[in-house]
């Protein structure tokens, strides 16, 4: 038996409960495929804004915040500066917790544990076969099932995508050692090419990694179990996720008549700090709205726009950093500037290329009120 619904979504992460959230709102008939029971562990680091959270929902994440950050720490060859940062601005959040709270606040009918067999698209409606035996006729799909993903492989969408990979892992530590990272994430440069390790504090316990934009075999692995183990963090018996992380192109369609990809799927990550979070709200949000204005042929572009040029500048940031990462930290990564930037990019109040003018901008006021403190000292 064959059942009709407006818009058939494909994962249940914030893409695509995002996508459910807005399009239920409107009134669509929204059915969501979820391969794994809710909730469900994802890797990621999980630090989200406040305030961008604020401006695209109208109700409350507070029961999902875990840990509120109130200082960044930076580490380059066993040198590091915390740079303090306002409360309430970053907290940090489980996906599992997370992903699940989003979906129970839509008004579409979810079904989990069942995955897609094969999606064909016609020319009024998408058709889609699943692992119970269900056939379903949706007119629009929207891809949210992660890098990937099947709506891409049987939507001939993004064929040739570019992939950096991550390992991630939760890590229960002694509580002297929880405590010195409370409230404070580390981020860890200058020990994997073209990336970089994190540890960032959750409510119970740490989540730690690594990303790199072109790792060398094994290199993941056997760079975070060592530089861990300097942070006091033993990575033995705990267990290592590891993805792969796409990269978003032009070049790559992420839409068709009827069929969008967001989020992972359509390669919506950050180059230069491999956030996702964000850019899977934004384009779920996209997605519903094109679907609702008919406007699906300025779905690509569109988030080009909103999000995808953006991208190029994070990627000319990263390999800008990567190539002078000495110089680059020791310049920006005690600006109190610099941090605050990134913030608010977090909360979506400005852009990478933003980012980088404003570190730019920002350094003679910094370098002149560092060298009137130290005159100051010297003198006073």
């Amino acid at each position: 038996m064959t059942e009709t619904v407006d818009v058939a979504i494909i994962g249940a992460g914030p893409a695509g409960a995002t996508a459910a959230y807005f399009l239920g709102e409107a009134g669509k008939k929204v059915l969501v495929f979820e391969k794994e029971k809710l909730p469900r562990y994802k890797t990621c680091g999980g630090g989200l804004s406040r305030r961008f959270l604020q401006a695209q929902f109208p109700f409350s994440f507070e029961p999902v915040l875990r840990t509120e950050i109130n200082a960044v720490t930076y580490s380059f060859v066993g040198l590091s500066v915390t740079i303090p940062i306002k409360s309430g601005m970053i907290d940090m959040v489980m996906r599992s917790e997370f992903d699940a709270h989003l979906l129970s606040h839509t008004r579409a009918q979810v079904r989990q544990g069942v995955s897609v067999r094969t999606i064909t698209e016609m020319p009024d409606h998408v058709i889609i076969e699943t692992s119970d035996g269900s056939r379903i006729e949706a007119a629009y799909l929207v891809g949210a099932d992660g890098v990937n993903s099947i709506v891409a492989r049987d939507s001939g969408l993004r064929r040739k995508k570019k992939l950096a990979a991550a390992i991630e892992a939760e890590a229960w530590v002694p509580e002297h050692i929880q405590k010195r990272f409370a409230n404070s994430p580390v981020f860890i440069f200058g020990e994997i090419r073209l990336g970089y390790l994190w540890i960032f504090p959750k409510a119970d316990h740490l989540s730690v990694g690594i990303a790199s934009l072109h790792p060398r075999r094994g290199a993941l692995q056997t760079t975070l179990r060592r530089v861990m183990g300097r942070f006091d963090i033993q990575m033995e018996g705990v267990p290592l996720h590891g993805h792969p992380i796409p990269v978003y192109t032009r070049r790559e369609s992420i839409a068709t008549r009827r069929t969008l990809l967001a989020g992972d799927a359509a390669g919506l990550v950050d180059p230069f700090s491999g956030e996702g979070i964000r850019y899977a709200i934004k384009s779920g949000r996209l997605a519903a709205e094109a679907i609702l204005s008919g406007k699906i042929g300025q779905y690509s572009e569109q988030v080009y726009r909103d999000i995808g040029r953006f991208h190029r500048w994070a990627m000319a940031e990263a390999m800008f950093f990567y190539n002078l990462q000495a110089i680059c930290l020791a310049l920006g990564a005690p600006n109190p500037f610099t941090t605050q930037a990134i913030i608010d990019m977090l909360s979506d109040q400005v852009n990478a290329f933003d980012v980088m003018m404003l570190a730019i901008a920002t350094l003679p006021v910094y370098l002149l009120t560092e060298v009137s403190a130290a005159l100051a000292g010297l003198f006073g």
